[in-house]
């Protein structure tokens, strides 16, 4: 129920934060990398929402492979979670973000769609879910998203029916990071500090095949 749960509500929050981010940023033609500060050329503006499974190209989500690169390195190109089914890993053609938590990510599972993945973990009492994805679908105008983005990476704070959800955007993607806890009074869910705390740690880069097939660094 936890991974329903994060699949949907991550879904159409994240997406949301995912296409006002976008809103700002355009492509430079010499370089194929995001500009942030200008609108995205399109014809007519379209509202951003529920992210999908390999079905609908990403509207100027590109994944900044260069950045991805650094942050790969940065992270010492480790895999935090050597338990994760490495053919999910490898089929998954974004940067995985996982974060620096042994504890956390030593039972943690990945379902991966290609351009979107979800990686569950539990914890006493809680559950937490990090997905990644460039795919969204657009909304009519006129549907009601309350999402503001905030910082450089457009993230978002978000309340759930049983927990918090985090979203930002790096390397041209969008991630999420949600926790739900069991019990309404648990603290790491009656405000967004505890989840905001592991955003910030979520910041380990690992690549499968596909990804470094696409990053240039060879499958």
């Amino acid at each position: 129920m936890r991974l329903v749960t994060g699949l949907v509500l991550g879904g159409i929050v994240a997406a949301g934060a995912l296409g006002a981010a976008l809103s700002q940023t355009r492509i430079d033609p010499a370089t194929g990398t995001q500009v942030p500060g200008a609108a995205p050329a399109t014809t007519a503006p379209t509202r951003p929402g529920i992210a999908v499974f390999n079905r609908v190209p990403p509207r100027g989500g590109q994944v900044d492979w260069k950045a991805a690169i650094g942050g790969l390195r940065q992270s010492g190109g480790g895999n935090p979670a050597p338990n994760l089914n490495q053919a999910a890993v490898d089929m998954t053609r974004v940067p995985i973000l996982l974060p620096t938590d042994a504890d956390l990510t030593a039972g943690a599972r990945i379902y991966s769609f290609g351009d979107y993945y979800t990686i569950t973990a539990d914890a006493p009492g809680a559950g937490v879910s990090l997905t990644g994805t460039t795919a969204v679908v657009p909304l009519p105008a006129d549907t009601p998203l309350k999402v503001t983005p905030m910082g450089p990476e457009g993230a978002t704070s978000q309340r759930t029916v049983d927990g918090q959800l985090i979203s930002f955007v790096r390397y041209g993607v969008l991630y999420t990071v949600e926790v739900r806890c069991d019990a309404p009074t648990d603290p790491r869910c009656a405000d967004d500090n505890y989840a905001r705390g592991l955003a910030a740690k979520t910041t380990a880069v690992v690549m499968g095949a596909a990804a470094r097939a696409a990053a240039g660094l060879g499958g």
